[in-house]
C-alpha cells in the first residue's frame, strides 16, 4: 500500500491477521525526520479497538554508537516481542541519554496495539512479530533539516554521521522494500 491515509492505514491495522495472541503490532521506520514520531502518535489517538503502547527506539538504542546494532535487536527480540508473541506483558530498560545509561526496567501491560516507532523497528529480525511495516520516506536534507529545527542545530555534525549509519541500516536489513505500507514523509507533517 502506497502513499494511504490515516484512515485507510487504520482500516488496514484493524483487519490484518495477527501473528500474536490478542495484540497487534506495527513497526514504523524511515530516515531520521521523516514523520516516524507524528505518524505512531496519530495512530496512537485515533485507534478504537483498546489501548495503545508506542516505544520509541531512541529510548532502546544504547548512545549513538551502540544504536543499530545486534544490541537493538536483542532487546527487540528477548524483552519486548517475544513475551507479546507468548500473549505476556513485557519489560525494558530505557536508555537515559543525560545519564549515557540505561534505566531501570519499566513495566508495560498488554495493549492491544503495541507500535514500534522509530530507524531499526523494521529490521528483519522484527518482521515475524509485526502484523504491519510501515516505512515513511523523506529525502535526507529535508529529514535533516526537520531534526535541527526540533532539536536544535548543535546535533548537525552528529545528525549527519547518523544519516549514513542509518542509510547502511537500512540497506543491510531492506527495510524499505520489505515494508507492506510506504508513506511519503511529507503527506503526515
Amino acid at each position: 500500500m502506497k502513499n494511504p491515509s490515516l484512515e485507510e492505514i487504520l482500516d488496514r491495522i484493524a483487519k490484518t491477521e495477527q501473528k500474536s495472541p490478542n495484540i497487534k503490532t506495527i513497526s514504523i521506520d524511515g530516515p531520521a525526520g521523516s514523520g516516524k514520531t507524528t505518524l505512531a502518535r496519530r495512530i496512537a489517538e485515533s485507534f478504537s479497538i483498546g489501548p495503545v503502547t508506542t516505544i520509541h527506539m531512541d529510548d532502546l538504542y544504547n548512545g549513538w554508537e551502540d544504536a543499530l546494532t545486534v544490541q537493538l535487536a536483542r532487546t527487540l527480540t528477548q524483552q519486548i516481542l517475544t513475551p507479546i508473541s507468548q500473549g505476556k506483558p513485557f519489560s525494558y530498560r530505557k536508555y537515559d541519554w543525560l545519564k549515557k545509561g540505561f534505566g531501570d526496567f519499566t513495566s508495560v501491560p498488554l495493549p492491544s496495539l503495541l507500535i514500534l516507532e522509530g530507524v531499526g523497528s523494521g529490521q528483519k529480525v522484527t518482521r515475524k512479530f509485526t502484523d504491519e511495516a510501515i516505512w515513511i520516506e523523506v529525502e535526507s536534507e529535508v529529514g535533516l533539516q526537520r531534526v535541527l529545527n526540533r532539536d536544535g542545530d548543535y546535533l548537525e555534525t552528529e545528525m549527519r554521521v547518523w544519516q549514513l549509519r542509518e542509510q547502511e541500516h537500512f540497506q543491510k536489513e531492506n527495510t524499505r522494500d520489505c515494508a507492506t505500507i510506504r508513506v511519503d514523509g511529507n503527506f503526515f507533517i
